[in-house]
């Protein structure tokens, strides 16, 4: 009995103050119901501004690195090794001395021929005196001029072949693994070194045709290589194929990379991008204010507190961003979130993005 007396002053108190509470609205002119938006407020957007920058348009392509020059080194004349002027792998200057063949031979042949030069010189000036003196004939005249220049030739044949005896590098460049060794023989023509020049290094690629009239010497490239990934080079194109392949309907370009410390060599897979074209104050919205529309692509603007659609065509697209290039102007206050719920006209209500706590996030500075 006393529980249930408990229950009814509990649900009479409950009564009473509810009535109090209307009575209360009612008396001061407010409706009774509490929840829902207030009427009359604006659609809370988040907002930016268009950003201008440079913008580059650039294509990529698939190359291969190669020598800028390679040759193999290989001697005119046989002889034996005496001496190597280098170590395999290094850098060597251009005239710097790399094969040296044995030359005892060559010195005493050019002796022999000094010696017999020295003979036709004098028996010539003999006969040309006696000549002039009538007591000698032009046939013998004749005949001493024709062995000094047969001397005078053979001397020079012997002091080419003693200058072919040391071989020097053509160019400056890299020696690559050799194939002799002191104490050789070596035969003419036997290949026994490669000499190669990879500063600066060339890169052949090709790119679709639909760019040839975008693609000029001088051109700027960026390239990346998989044996060094966090390193991008840059170079120049200085060189483009006159004749379209017709398999891949492709341009072959060859480009010039700088290459001082070597880290580059030949053969090497690389991914180049070529920049077509460049684009000054690009106008640069973020990717969130595009909003599809079925059609095409919509930015909503803020004017006087109202939502505009604005319709806008792409261009580049970039980390993040997007490049427009038809639709907006320079100024213009864009809405970067929110946009979902807005209609062409509706109020807006500007809010300020979110503060990001970085006292909470790990490894966070605080400033």
């Amino acid at each position: 009995m006393k529980r249930f007396l408990l229950l009814i002053l509990i649900a009479g108190l409950a009564g009473g103050g509810y009535y109090g509470y209307r009575n209360h609205l009612k008396g001061s002119g407010q409706p009774a119901q509490l929840a829902g938006p207030a009427q009359g407020a604006g659609i809370p957007v988040e907002v930016g501004t268009i950003e201008l920058a440079s913008v580059n348009e650039e294509v990529e392509a698939l190359g291969t690195l190669a020598a800028d020059e390679s040759v193999v080194i290989a001697p005119e004349i046989a002889g034996r090794v005496v001496a190597l002027g280098f170590r395999e792998g290094e850098r060597v200057e251009k005239d710097q001395p790399l094969v040296m063949l044995d030359t005892a031979i060559l010195d005493a042949e050019l002796k022999q021929a000094q010696a017999d030069l020295s003979l036709a010189r004098d028996t010539h000036d003999r006969n040309r005196s006696l000549v002039q003196r009538g007591a000698g004939t032009q046939v013998a005249l004749e005949q001493a001029t024709a062995q000094l220049a047969s001397q005078e030739a053979r001397l020079q044949l012997v002091q080419a072949k003693l200058a072919l005896a040391t071989i020097k590098a053509p160019f400056t460049g890299v020696v690559g693994l050799r194939s002799v060794g002191v104490g050789d023989y070596v035969s003419i023509g036997k290949q026994l070194i490669t000499l190669t020049n990879i500063d600066p290094i060339k890169v052949d690629f090709r790119v679709p045709e639909v760019f040839l009239t975008q693609l000029k010497v001088g051109q700027p490239i960026q390239l990346r290589v998989d044996a060094v990934p966090e390193r991008p080079f840059t170079g120049q194109i200085f060189a483009i194929d006159p004749v379209v392949d017709i398999n891949g309907r492709a341009v072959r370009l060859r480009a010039t990379v700088p290459n001082a410390d070597l880290v580059l060599r030949p053969g090497l897979f690389a991914r180049v991008t070529v920049v077509v074209d460049r684009r000054d104050n690009a106008l640069i919205v973020p990717e969130t204010a595009v909003v599809p529309d079925g059609v095409g692509k919509t930015v909503f603007i803020v004017e006087n507190g109202k939502a505009r659609r604005m319709p806008v065509e792409l261009g580049k697209r970039l980390r993040g961003k997007v490049e427009v290039v038809k639709g907006l102007k320079a100024g213009m206050q864009i809405v970067t979130a929110g946009q979902m719920r807005l209609r062409d006209g509706a109020a807006v209500a500007i809010k300020e993005k979110a503060a990001v706590q970085t006292s909470s996030l790990p490894g966070a500075v605080q400033r």
